[in-house]
């Protein structure tokens, strides 16, 4: 990732508050923050899906074994 700062809105009340991340950072959510330089590379793109395949299949493995996700 880069060093881009990307900010997403959090619920707070009844109404939501902007919140700032580094991009690659998880999110609020539990999602991975990208900024839009890098949303808008094939290549990088091509990389954070090579490496969210990689953490499903960790964690398949790891739900298979017993362990639960990491």
């Amino acid at each position: 990732m880069c060093e881009n700062t990307v900010s997403y809105h959090v619920p707070k009340g009844w109404d939501y508050k902007e919140v700032f991340g580094i991009c690659g950072q998880t999110g609020y959510d539990g999602e991975r923050l990208i900024c839009h330089d890098c949303c808008n590379d094939p290549r990088k793109m091509a990389e954070i899906e090579r490496q969210e395949r990689n953490i499903a299949a960790d964690n398949a493995w790891a739900r298979s074994a017993g362990w639960g996700e990491f």
